[in-house]
C-alpha cells in the first residue's frame, strides 16, 4: 500500500472517521483561512495499521499514534494542542509584521 505524503505548501491533516479532535483541528485551520489537505486514514488503518504508523514515524521523526496527525509545510506539528499553538504563533507573527 502506498501512503500519501504531506503537502509541502500548507497544512496536511491525517484524520480518521469519528474523531472529534480531527474535526476540531480541521475547523480551526479552515476558520483561520489556512489551506488544508485532509487525508482520511481509515483505509490505511484497516489495511496495515503498523505500516502506516511506521510511515508517520519516519515522516515525523518521532512516534505519534493518535489522531489527528498534523503537518505544516511538510514538517510534523503534532496533534490538536500543538496545532493550536502553531496557529497562534503564525497569526501573532503575521499581525506583528503588518
Amino acid at each position: 500500500m502506498e501512503f500519501t505524503s504531506p503537502n509541502t505548501t500548507n497544512f496536511t491533516v491525517y484524520t480518521k472517521s469519528g474523531c472529534p479532535k480531527c474535526t476540531t483541528v480541521k475547523n480551526l485551520i479552515k476558520n483561520k483561512h489556512f489551506l488544508i489537505t485532509e487525508i482520511n486514514c481509515d483505509e490505511y488503518i484497516l489495511e496495515d495499521k503498523d505500516l502506516f504508523l511506521k510511515f508517520i514515524e519516519e515522516l515525523a521523526e518521532t512516534k505519534h499514534k493518535t489522531f489527528p496527525m498534523v503537518f505544516y509545510r511538510g514538517k510534523f506539528v503534532g496533534g490538536l494542542t500543538e496545532t493550536i499553538d502553531l496557529i497562534e504563533k503564525i497569526l501573532f507573527l503575521f499581525d506583528e509584521n503588518f
